[in-house]
């Protein structure tokens, strides 16, 4: 024991790295494949990106995933905790063409195979950053099993998906609208577009009527794209414009005629009441050109630059270059009637932070109707849950009104899509056709797609492996809600549709924590906090705990505080263990063997701690299940009981020290256990020392809660006599009694048979038998529960001089109320001051009243 004598403290960093390459030698994380995905536990990690490092988002997701592994690995599960990343198409991909631009040159100049070579370097060279943060954090994820969502097994999976779709009809290329980024010169989905509010200029411009008799004026944001424009709307209810439906007028500067038509989607009050339809470049005109059969024509490029299309005076000019020589022109003309402000929401690209341009685009896209009708009906009838459970209607709403997924991405790195052209042909399959003459498509799969088989094809799908058998479906997804839609959903879809069953049983919303002013974190906005650093400081224990207790069913805001409160409770249970591990016998072994009142209460304690943290864990209510045990280390544990058993601890002999020892030890293997899946190191490193430890404590069986040990009249007992020591402190605090004086006292209260030894040493009280002191009247009576403790007159304490100090501070705490009370009861106050101001004032009376209350 004598190492354990010379650590004074727990340090967290010497200790970590040490601890972690023990586990990672051991092969715990690594489970055979064995039994049924019923017998065991999985997890599959949503898989960081290859560009990412670990933020606090996959800080606060990893504790909760590890939390769940290690507490259902204690149970005998042969759990797995699937680790991969994701090839993150467009953010990889801009990674490496930044470093070509570096370099002087662009991918177009290398070429794509040489491109891919590349940004394959680039992976191996980068790639592994974030896996080694969760190690440091402890995240006991299957690192012998790494998957990547390119790797060569997990492609044939995602073109097998493929090819089956298409044979079932139910991908399909067509020219459709598309969000286009010209950040990535890409189509991307509808759930990687973010709205933001924008203040535009809304220009009303005549279009002078083809019979010469007049105009129609039109209100647009865009007139830019007024030269693709090949109609114009009006809705059919409204009398302004019914003789004008079927007419003709003429487009400002290009001489086009638009014939003038009835559409229920136009609203009278936007604007004239008149919309241009531009069906080449809005997603709503598009679809109001397919009812009516316009025109589709394209001006603007996927460069973000204006086609020749556009007429030669625009080509070439970015879009907002046009939008003020078409204003100019407008103006030089006489055509621009009016401009005003316009605030409204414009979409952005998520990857690349342009404006998103709405273009007709020849892509590929997935129906998703008929996928979707099995996973709605997978959460309606429970096979799939949702905590919480408000997120269920989200999930269903956007489900039943599912629209057509673009899959298509004009990019190089990613799975490209498994199809080939020659003249008329065209030709889809796993394998490329024989012949001569044959192009593949160029594009790449969206990585949501890959994305969406990830349960699945980590564990070998289409192959029949034994992974897949032993841990498919898995247990539980925990996410943001951000992705819900994006992946979570389609995971539904797909694990239904080709793996036969639902992916997961359980999906966990965690919390998003925001910076501590309540802004989203961020490195741009200054507001990002990294859990490294972090870590650094407070070891991962603590940040682990922090995370855990921040957690919510809401959004909360990052607390120093509760990191500081898991380092502390690591550094608590540290300097308890050396208590116990440096006095206790090295021979004894861990065995309940209760001899006192003060032995069954921590004993019955511990069995509801446990009960209750597991049902906790279990309901992915992780910030009370962290604060649970918390209070038992910190405050039971080792604020009271270790205090309530010091005079045995040191002055017991022969069978009552052995006795004493054995139940300590298992009281501090079972709280070691407990917490291990909270703060896995501090309790790895306390399980070295233990007297009999065999092997890992994270390999090691947690036992089923003893509910024999369970005592009520024992914690009856002790909290009483908690209660009695704290109102006896409280006392002597209020009359300035010497901190070592023993005051002569008599405990008249009932049930104190077993603890008035314990309240009589913490309380510093002298006590004296009943008879002792005749008909001596007490010169004080303190409440404790069941009664009072009797104060005698003593040398130790001048109770004059207390009684005068106390009625000072009623006095002063009298004065203070009536000020307090007169200030809230002054309607103006209550009505101007702010409302901060005026709660602060009420908590300050309250906390008043109390203190008089208590004196």
């Amino acid at each position: 024991m004598s190492e354990l004598e010379t650590k004074t403290r727990y340090d967290a960093a010497e200790a970590e790295p040490r601890i972690l390459r023990r586990w990672l030698e051991s092969g715990l994380f690594h489970p055979e494949p064995e039994g049924t995905a019923d017998e065991n536990y999985s997890i599959a990690v949503p898989p960081p990106n290859v560009t990412g490092a670990l933020h606090m988002g996959h800080a606060l997701n990893g504790s909760i995933q590890d939390a769940l592994i290690r507490h259902q690995r204690a149970r005998g599960k042969r759990a797995k905790w699937i680790l991969g990343t994701d090839h993150a198409g467009i953010a990889t991909q801009k990674q490496v063409e930044r470093q070509l631009r570096g370099e002087g040159t662009t991918r177009e100049a290398v070429g794509r195979e040489a491109f891919t070579e590349r940004v394959w370097r680039w992976r191996e060279q980068y790639g592994s950053t974030i896996i080694g943060q969760f190690q440091r954090l402890g995240a006991s994820l299957d690192y012998e099993d790494e998957r990547f969502t390119l790797d060569e097994g997990y492609a044939e999976a995602v073109l097998k998906v493929f090819v089956d779709l298409y044979e079932k009809g139910l991908i399909y290329r067509d020219n459709y609208m598309v969000n286009w980024d010209p950040g990535s010169r890409s189509a991307i989905s509808d759930l990687e577009v973010e709205d933001r509010d924008v203040v535009d200029t809304l220009f009303y411009v005549d279009y002078p009527l083809a019979s010469g008799n007049g105009s129609i004026t039109v209100a647009t944001v865009r007139p830019e794209t007024m030269l693709a424009d090949t109609a114009i709307a009006v809705n059919p209810d409204d009398e302004r414009y019914a003789r004008l439906i079927g007419e003709h007028a003429i487009l400002p500067l290009v001489g086009r005629r638009l014939r003038i038509i009835a559409d229920d989607y136009v609203k009278p009050e936007f604007g004239t009441g008149a919309l241009k339809i531009t069906p080449g470049h809005d997603p709503n005109d598009f679809e109001i050109g397919r009812r009516h059969g316009l025109d589709e024509l394209t001006v603007i490029g996927e460069d973000g630059r204006m086609t020749e299309a556009a007429g030669e005076e625009y080509a070439g000019l970015t879009v907002k270059e046009a939008q003020v020589k078409v204003v100019e022109a407008l103006r030089e003309q006489g055509l621009l009637v009016r401009e005003e402000e316009y605030p409204h929401v414009v979409p952005f690209s998520h990857r690349s932070g342009e404006r998103i341009e709405p273009l007709i685009s020849l892509q590929w896209f997935m129906r998703m109707d008929e996928l979707a009708q099995p996973a709605i009906d997978a959460v309606k009838d429970g096979r799939v849950r949702i905590h919480p459970e408000r997120w269920t209607r989200v999930y269903l709403d956007w489900m039943e009104n599912i629209r057509p997924w673009c899959i298509s991405r004009q990019l190089w790195w990613g799975h490209q899509i498994p199809v080939w052209y020659r003249g008329g042909e065209t030709y889809v399959g796993t394998t490329p056709p024989e012949g001569d003459g044959w192009e593949r498509d160029p594009d790449v799969l969206d990585t949501w797609f890959s994305s969406a088989l990830w349960p699945f094809a980590t564990l070998g799908w289409p192959q029949e492996t034994p992974e897949l058998k032993a841990f498919y479906p898995t247990d539980v997804l925990s996410t943001a809600r951000d992705i819900l839609f994006l992946w979570v959903a389609r995971m539904i879809m797909m694990g239904i549709e080709f793996a036969g069953e639902v992916p997961f049983r359980d999906i966990y919303i965690h919390s998003v924590i925001q910076a501590p002013d309540g802004r989203r974190m961020s490195k741009s906005l200054g507001t990002g906090i990294d859990p490294l650093d972090e870590i650094e400081q407070h070891g991962a224990d603590g940040v682990r705990f922090g995370l855990l207790a921040m957690s919510s069913s809401q959004d909360v805001r990052y607390s120093a505080e509760k990191v500081q409160q898991g380092q502390q409770l690591a550094n608590k249970l540290w300097n308890a263990s050396r208590l116990v591990l440096t006095r206790v016998d090295p021979a004894t072994r861990a065995a309940a063997r209760p001899s006192t009142v003060e032995d069954r209460w921590i004993l019955s304690r511990l069995a509801h701690t446990q009960a209750e943290v597991e049902e906790r864990i279990e309901a992915f209510d992780f910030s009370h299940a962290v604060l649970g045990l918390y209070d038992f280390v910190y405050g039971e544990l080792c604020d009271w009981y270790l205090e309530l058993i010091k005079p045995r601890l040191y002055e017991a002999e022969g069978q009552a020290r052995e006795d004493l020892s054995a139940t300590l030890l298992h009281v501090l293997t079972e709280t070691l256990q407990l917490a291990h899946p909270v703060i896995p190191y501090v309790t790895e490193e306390i399980w070295s020392h233990v007297p009999g430890s065999d092997g890992l404590l994270a390999a090691r069986r947690s036992t089923p809660v003893d509910e024999a040990v369970l005592d009520a009249e024992a914690e009856r007992a002790i909290a009483a006599a908690i209660e009695a020591v704290q109102a006896l402190r409280g006392w002597r605090d209020s009359v300035g009694a010497p901190a070592g004086a023993r005051i002569p006292a008599r405990i008249d209260a009932d049930g104190y048979a077993e603890t008035a030894a314990h309240v009589a040493r913490l309380a510093r009280l002298e006590l004296s038998d009943p008879s002792e002191y005749g008909d001596e009247a007490p010169v004080a009576q303190v409440s404790i529960p069941g009664g009072a403790a009797s104060i005698f007159a003593s040398d130790a304490v001048d109770l004059g001089a207390a009684e005068r100090k106390l009625a000072e501070r009623r006095k002063t705490l009298e004065a203070e109320i009536k000020r307090c009370a007169g200030k809230l009861a002054n309607a103006g106050f209550v009505a101007k001051a702010p409302e901060a101001v005026v709660a602060a004032e009420r908590e300050k009376l309250a906390a008043l009243q109390e203190e008089l209350a208590a004196l």
